[in-house]
């Protein structure tokens, strides 16, 4: 394919473009494609741009050069040339615009090749990088922070640290319970138990009446339960926050497992029985917590129940270890199997979700849990802000998320969760003082 520039005038840079592509055009076929016309002008351009866009070359002024031809492959040419014009003018622009505007982001821009070098060294060879940046009039106060020309990754790196998780509670209602996850919850549960028994077997004389024996069978339902919770986040922070958020997911994750925990935790409580009294009320002298441990204890066997585990606040398990007797020994009945700490033959769980001053003595497996899978959904809604005028509730505002460019996110799950009524009395939540007060003598 040949060309033929006018190259009167041309001087310096735009006459070796032009000779440039004069000769890369004698190689193209006679009706090159558009990619490959574009392809040989970028290669013919390399060595006449800068990184930061300024250049010699008057696209436009070439385009003009090249003739009167109309042909296809000359039209190509004319039009990938003003479009690299384009394209070298808006970088010039932008680099003039960032210093004349913002010293700071010029300063970036400046230095971000540096950064990027040493960002992407291996071993020692990452340094610190640092910005002398003076301010040469007044500042103006209460701006937000110009980040247009730092790249995410920079961003990322200067904002975040190493991220700390505060301390949380012993959730302990998963070890003590029969968990069962499944895939789909149905709305109520049901099961069959044991009722009540009539009349007995008996040695029957020859000829004798036999006696009449029968038992009942109870149906017993329960129905379920969703926990649930919603943030808002905006579109911008997922996209451009990426690792922030994801520490945000996972402290939401987190604290929508410990919620629903305690909500577990307050239905165990509430399913529990109390201390009814036992023939070692007034009997003690001196009662201490030990022994009211061990009179929960007999209560809960005295039905047939097998108590293993005892669940105390961290207040009240320094409190029983560091008893003494009355000349100043340690009584400390706790040993440690295995690194499972027992107390009185009880397996010890020390959290904060029993409430101080209390404890459950409990069979453990007797408590039922049915659950599905926690759900994350991401959609959209609209606000409604109301206020209460005259009386009467007025809607002050609506504001739609799509509007306003954020998002919802629903965090849930359905559950289940009972204590059989033939197992009632397996699980005992009591308190020190009114125990010990009614075993004082």
């Amino acid at each position: 394919m040949k060309i033929n520039f006018n190259k009167e005038g041309l001087t310096g840079d735009n006459l070796k473009l032009v000779e440039d592509l004069e000769k890369r055009a004698a190689d193209l076929p006679d009706a090159p494609s558009k990619q490959d016309l574009v392809k040989e002008i970028r290669s013919a351009l390399k060595g006449f741009v800068k990184p930061d866009g300024e250049s010699e070359i008057d696209m436009n002024l070439l385009s003009d050069m090249l003739g009167d031809d109309d042909s296809k492959s000359i039209k190509g040419l004319r039009s990938a040339l003003i479009k690299q014009g384009e394209t070298i003018t808006a970088l010039q622009e932008r680099s003039v615009k960032m210093a004349n505007e913002n010293p700071l982001a010029a300063a970036l821009e400046k230095a971000l090749p540096e950064v990027e070098k040493r960002m992407a060294a291996k071993g020692n060879d990452k340094s610190e990088v640092k910005f002398n940046i003076r301010a040469a009039a007044v500042m103006a106060l209460g701006n937000t922070i110009d980040e247009t020309a730092v790249p995410q990754d920079l961003i990322e790196s200067m904002a975040m640290d190493a991220f700390v998780k505060k301390r949380r509670g012993v959730q302990y209602i998963y070890d003590i319970a029969d968990r069962n996850v499944v895939s789909e919850l149905t709305e109520y549960r049901t099961w069959l138990e044991e009722g009540s028994e009539q009349g007995a077997f008996a040695i029957v004389a020859e000829g004798g009446l036999k006696p009449l024996v029968s038992t009942a069978l109870v149906r017993n339902v329960s129905k379920y339960k969703k926990i649930a919770g919603k943030y808002i986040v905006t579109e911008e922070f997922t996209k451009f926050r990426r690792e922030a958020y994801a520490i945000i997911r996972q402290l939401i994750n987190d604290k929508m497992v410990r919620d629903y925990n305690a909500i577990l935790s307050a239905d165990l409580t509430t399913a529990s029985a109390g201390y009814t009294g036992s023939a070692f009320d007034d009997t003690f002298a001196a009662p201490n917590d030990y022994d009211a441990v061990g009179v929960i204890a007999s209560q809960i066997m005295a039905l047939n129940f097998i108590p293993d585990t005892l669940v105390l606040n961290p207040a009240d398990l320094w409190r029983i270890r560091l008893t003494k007797d009355s000349e100043g020994r340690y009584l400390f009945p706790v040993v440690t199997t295995d690194g499972q700490t027992s107390m009185l033959g009880f397996n010890i769980i020390t959290s904060t979700y029993q409430t101080a001053g209390r404890f459950k003595l409990l069979e453990t497996g007797l408590y039922k849990i049915w659950e599905e899978p926690i759900t994350v959904r991401m959609g959209y809604g609209i606000t409604v802000t109301t206020a209460t005028v005259s009386g009467a509730t007025v809607v002050t505002n609506v504001e739609s998320d799509i509007d306003t460019n954020r998002m919802r996110v629903i965090v849930e799950t359905f559950f289940n969760d009972y204590l059989a009524t033939n197992h009632i009395g397996s699980l005992v939540d009591a308190s020190f003082a009114t125990v010990k007060a009614a075993l004082l003598a």
